[in-house]
């Protein structure tokens, strides 16, 4: 069920210009890897096929940070493309669930989680979800205390898991 991430950056555009929110690429950044969290911590399984790295500002999927460093930290006006290869064509796409080859449940399952991420971090700013990736113990935070600030180290998917299952645990002790 893993997806490209920019099939799910795509998703949180749409979802954003549905409810009159621009993105910028750091925003975007962190509702990739809440959404990539969540799944890991409900479904097991990873929701994008790349790794998410400890960058100084918070957990950052490489390929989305080239696909909008652009913009720099303007609102993203486009979506993120890729080129793929016909032959002796190159053609250029836009990566979503629409055009992606998992069954229509896990396809619906994303939206669902998408949706749902949406509604808890959609109403942050980036700083302030960069913050909260911040905060002591979490996976960022345990990367980087284990490496400083050394480059390009990703953050395990089992480690984002757990910390998320922890919070799931929490939460249902809470009920």
């Amino acid at each position: 069920m893993a997806y490209n991430s920019k099939a799910i950056a795509n998703e949180f555009l749409k979802i954003g210009g549905a409810n009159g929110v621009k993105l910028t690429p750091m925003k975007l950044q962190k509702l990739v890897y809440y959404a990539h969290a969540w799944c890991l911590a409900i479904k097991k399984s990873p929701l994008i096929n790349e790794r998410i790295e400890a960058w100084k500002f918070g957990p950052v999927v490489p390929s989305l940070y080239h696909a909008f460093k652009a913009v720099g930290a303007g609102a993203i006006d486009s979506p993120a493309t890729e080129l793929t290869f016909l032959g002796k064509e190159i053609r250029c796409f836009e990566p979503s669930l629409d055009n992606c080859d998992s069954a229509p449940e896990d396809v619906e399952f994303a939206r669902q989680l998408l949706g749902s991420v949406w509604k808890r971090y959609g109403k942050y700013t980036a700083l302030q979800l960069s913050e909260a990736t911040h905060q002591p113990g979490t996976p960022w935070h345990q990367v980087r205390m284990k490496y400083g600030d050394v480059l390009n180290v990703d953050i395990p998917d089992d480690t984002i898991r757990e910390y998320f299952e922890g919070i799931v645990a929490k939460r249902r002790a809470n009920i």
